[in-house]
């Protein structure tokens, strides 16, 4: 657990974990989308549901009008993840809060699927 917890830390502050630390982060990340993201998004690349595709989605540039980023990284993505209104108004999606540990996790997940 505190390897979990570092791992996070450091991913947000931008600096790159252990690659056992990251991979554990990245499989927290796995199941926290399977339980907060799956109901809107595939956790695979092309296919859409309500929401794009996730796979692919980290390092290239986000298919939605009007936000204010160049490119979904991990900044980029903690920003949106904490209040995707907060960023776009009016967006159609919905995000219940995710606490600072599960957006860290996810954003790894992405990272290493993209």
């Amino acid at each position: 657990m505190r390897a979990l917890l570092v791992a996070a830390a450091l991913l947000l502050i931008g600096l790159p974990p252990s690659s056992a630390a990251a991979a554990s982060l990245a499989q927290r990340g796995l199941v926290v989308a399977e339980v907060r993201c799956q109901a809107c998004h595939f956790l695979t690349r092309g296919q859409r549901r309500i929401g794009p595709g996730l796979l692919g989605v980290y390092g290239r540039a986000p298919s939605i009008r009007g936000v204010p980023f160049k490119v979904w990284d991990a900044a980029a993505l903690d920003r949106w993840l904490t209040n995707p209104r907060a960023v776009k108004v009016n967006t159609p999606m919905y995000l219940a809060p995710l606490a600072a540990r599960d957006r860290a996790a996810v954003i790894a997940w992405l990272k290493q699927n993209r």
